[in-house]
This record gives C-alpha cells, sequence and structure tokens, in this order.
C-alpha cells in the first residue's frame, strides 16, 4: 500500500526516525518541521493524511488540526504528544482528530494507524470523484450546463427538491426552461411516484376532471394539461385526494405569491418554489451552453463536432437572446448545420447550389422543432411571415407535414 503522510515534527532527530519508519512501510513522507512549513500541503483533496506532533513552537497541533479541517473537513489527522493526559486527547477527539497516539509509540502501531488512516482518505477521495461524475451526467447538469454561481444554483435546487416528497412550483420568464427543470426532478426523483406537469395557463375547464389517475407508482410518464381556473384547481386537488401518491410539478411565468388561488396541490400540502433563471442571469455559462447544444445537434446531423471561434463565442456572450434557450438552441442547429454543408458540400455543386441547401435545411429544421407552426419558426429565423411562407413556396416545403398530432 502507498500513501502520502505530511509529518509535522520540530524535533529534527525524532522527524528523521518517524520518516525513516514510514517511508520503510512503502509510505511517502513530506516532512516539515511547523505549522508554517506544512501549510502549502494542506489543501482540500490532498491524497494523503497529517501526522502532527501536538507541543510545537508558535502553532501547535491543534493549529494544524484547525487548518485541516478549514482546508477539508475529510482529511485525518493524527496527533502525536509525549505528555498524555485525559484532558487533551478529549480534546483532540473532540475537534475530530482521527487517532491520537502517545510518544513513544511502536513501529506496528503508528504504521496501522497510517494505514488505516490512508484507507479512509481514499474512501473519501473516491466517493467524491463518483459524486462529481454522477452530477456532471445527470438530468440536471445535461439540461442546466454551466459552471457560473446561477447555474450550480439551480442544479442543486432540482437535485435537492428531485429528492423529496413535495409538490413544487418553477416558475421564471418564458423560454428559460421549465420543461427542461420538471424532466429533470422526474429524472433524478426515486421511482416512487407518478408525476403530474400543470402548464397555468388558461385552458378548458374540464381539463383536470379528464385525467385518469396513474395505473400504479410505476406509471412515471410525464402528462401535460394547461391549468388555471379555480374550478380546475378543485378538480386537481379532489384528483390528488384519490392519488395520493401524485406529485405536482407546475410552471408559470409567475411565483406562487402572484398567483395566490393558483396553488397546485391538496390543502396543507408542502410546495418548493425554484425560480428558473433567464439567459440574461446565466451570461457567463453562454459559451458552456451554446456549446452543449451544439454537440447535441451535430451528433443528430452524425457529423464532426466544428472549430468555433472565440468572435462566435464573444458574439453570443454580447447579443441579445430575447428567445432565451429555444433562440440560442435554433442557433446551435444552424451553426451546426453551417458546419455539416461545409463538410459534405466540397466539390458538390456551385456556392449559390449549397447557399440553397442550407437554406432548405435551416428551415427543415426549424419546422421541426417548432412542430410546423410557421409563425413560431418566423419568428425564430428572424423573418417576416410572408417572407418565410416565400421561401417554403420556393424549398417545395409546406409547415403542415411537420406538424405531428
Amino acid at each position: 500500500m502507498t500513501g502520502q503522510v505530511l509529518l509535522i515534527e520540530d524535533d529534527d532527530a525524532l522527524r528523521h526516525s518517524l520518516a525513516q519508519t514510514l517511508e520503510l512501510a512503502d509510505l511517502t513522507v513530506i516532512p516539515a518541521g511547523g505549522y508554517v512549513q506544512a501549510k502549502r500541503t494542506i489543501r482540500a483533496n490532498f491524497p494523503g493524511v497529517v501526522l502532527s506532533d501536538i507541543r510545537m513552537p508558535y502553532q501547535d497541533g491543534f493549529s494544524v488540526l484547525s487548518a485541516a479541517q478549514g482546508a477539508d473537513p475529510g482529511l485525518p489527522v493524527i496527533l502525536l504528544t509525549g505528555h498524555s493526559d485525559v484532558p487533551t486527547a478529549m480534546r483532540a477527539m473532540k475537534e475530530g482528530a482521527y487517532e491520537y497516539l502517545e510518544k513513544p509509540v511502536g513501529t506496528e502501531r503508528l504504521v496501522d494507524v497510517v494505514r488505516r488512516a490512508i484507507a479512509h482518505r481514499d474512501l473519501v477521495l473516491k466517493s467524491r470523484r463518483i459524486e462529481r461524475a454522477l452530477e456532471r451526467s445527470d438530468a440536471a447538469a445535461r439540461s442546466f450546463p454551466g459552471s457560473g454561481p446561477v447555474s450550480t444554483t439551480l442544479r442543486k435546487a432540482l437535485r435537492r427538491v428531485a429528492a423529496s416528497d413535495c409538490h413544487v412550483h418553477l416558475h421564471g420568464p418564458k423560454g428559460t426552461g421549465k420543461k427542461e427543470a420538471a424532466f429533470a426532478i422526474n429524472a433524478l426523483s426515486p421511482e416512487s411516484r407518478a408525476f403530474l406537469t400543470l402548464n397555468l395557463l388558461h385552458a378548458p375547464a374540464d381539463s383536470v376532471r379528464r385525467l385518469q389517475p396513474p395505473e400504479g407508482p410505476a406509471d412515471l410518464s410525464l402528462k401535460s394539461v394547461e391549468c388555471a381556473t379555480p374550478e380546475q384547481i378543485a378538480d386537481l386537488r379532489a384528483l390528488l385526494s384519490r392519488c395520493p401518491e401524485l406529485r405536482v410539478i407546475s410552471s408559470s411565468v409567475s411565483s406562487l405569491a402572484e398567483l395566490e388561488h393558483l396553488e397546485p396541490g391538496a390543502e396543507g400540502a408542502t410546495v418548493v418554489e425554484i425560480r428558473v433563471p433567464s439567459l440574461d442571469e446565466r451570461r457567463d455559462d453562454l459559451p458552456e451552453i451554446f456549446e452543449n447544444f451544439l454537440r447535441l445537434a451535430i451528433r443528430s446531423l452524425d457529423a464532426d463536432m466544428p472549430e468555433v471561434s472565440t468572435a462566435t463565442l464573444t458574439g453570443i456572450m454580447t447579443r441579445p437572446w430575447p428567445g432565451s434557450l429555444p433562440e440560442l438552441r435554433s442557433y446551435a442547429m444552424t451553426y451546426a448545420l453551417g458546419a455539416r454543408v461545409q463538410s459534405d458540400g466540397a466539390g458538390q455543386g456551385t456556392l449559390a447550389e449549397q447557399v440553397e441547401a442550407f437554406e432548405k435545411m435551416v428551415l427543415t429544421e426549424t419546422l421541426k422543432r417548432t412542430n410546423g407552426k410557421a409563425a413560431e419558426a418566423a419568428r425564430m429565423l428572424g423573418l417576416p411571415r410572408n417572407t418565410l411562407y416565400d421561401r417554403l413556396v420556393r424549398f417545395g416545403l409546406s409547415a403542415k407535414d411537420f406538424r405531428i398530432t
């Protein structure tokens, strides 16, 4: 077994002797004569343990222990003392020392304690690596990438609420990703309850009444209904009373405090609110969000990931995105299609022909994403509706052919 040991001992001869003992046990020793010399090594995720004398001039072993706890609460600190007493031992354990040893300590005893501390440290660091990998690949990270504080806070909130049993209300401006947030909560939650998603907009009065209770806890499909009237809320509460295992995730541009009577849950039910931030609030993460969309678009086109210039990323960060996520996603697809045309179009027609092929692909992909809604496609492409229709006629396309009923 190998491992690093930060050895802090002000007595030169004893430090040398302890270092030799540990090195003979195939351990890597980092010697230090005191806290000042050792403090650069005491850091988060240090891949080893700390072995420190207690009685030292200036800053003692308890200062070392405090620094280690501050840098990384999971960093084991073994304290050594030549003047053992009960109060000191109790203080060491109370303040979080991994072990408390009295000098002189036998070789076998010292090596055994250090090895156990290193094994414990290895488990802590391995657990952290696994947790980080899971967080990078989970539904919250896929839906809301970005290392900025706003994106990080949102992901933590989604993970936290997914592990609870409460109802959830998502609110924020249009296009921020409330639907993606609902799906992330669903994907991250234990498979024990059915989910109902509500978009709090006006709809026929019997929308909720028409919903059938889930056939069991295994039914985790996300159902959609637009709900706004007090009658619909009453119907929803009746549905919840008949089906207590049902969990509600509602969404709107407004918070519950602004909606007042539209609280989507049974009487007394706990509802946690999460505000989904706009792209303006996540501006520092725009390059990462764009590249995430671009990677997904490239994968769907079975193409190679293009190089994204600094100028492109700068433009993305500085321009407004009134359409928020859908507009940025559309831009990423357009960029990907352009890369695909550049990759596949060499020697396959004139420049005008390649431009026309690219324009037709952009129109086709936009209509697919908007489910054949011409007005929305025109808005996403920044075209007047008449201009869009002219382009569709030119390329023999019809918006209704892209509608999925």
